[in-house]
């Protein structure tokens, strides 16, 4: 039985020293696709970068996506003039806005009329107007 063991652990150690070289071959046959691989998937992303930066410019230059986008541009300033104008109308048109308009005129109108009187009454105003007039009277003469 020892015999047999023996025979058999020999037999394995023999098979495994034949297998070793060929395992090695494998590796590096291996590396070698895997090398080959990456190289193609590099040069892969390279040229697919290029082409979308040439198609990119060549879109961005198509005369026809340039009008396109022009015209989408010009209808859409316009639009926006329409509605401005309709919803200013609008808005105009209200009588509260309205009533809100003539209010703020009317106060502002009030408070500069208040505010002219108080500077014309002032005396240190009335003598620097008197004096200007004085000074432009003989001025002209």
């Amino acid at each position: 039985m020892a015999m047999k063991e023996n025979g058999l652990g020999g037999l394995f150690i023999r098979h495994l020293v034949m297998a070793i070289p060929w395992g090695i071959i494998l590796l590096v046959v291996f590396a070698i696709v895997a090398m080959g691989v990456k190289q193609q998937v590099k040069e892969g992303i390279q040229y697919t970068m290029q082409e979308a930066i040439i198609q990119g410019a060549g879109f961005a230059y198509d005369y026809q996506v340039v009008t396109t986008v022009k015209k989408n541009i010009k209808e859409g300033i316009e639009f926006l003039a329409k509605t401005a104008r309709s919803e200013l109308k609008a808005i105009v048109n209200d009588p509260q806005v309205k009533q809100d308009i003539k209010e703020a005129f009317e106060y502002g109108g009030d408070k500069m009329r208040h505010e002219i009187r108080l500077l014309l009454n002032d005396p240190r105003i009335k003598q620097d107007i008197k004096e200007a007039l004085e000074y432009s009277g003989q001025t002209f003469h």
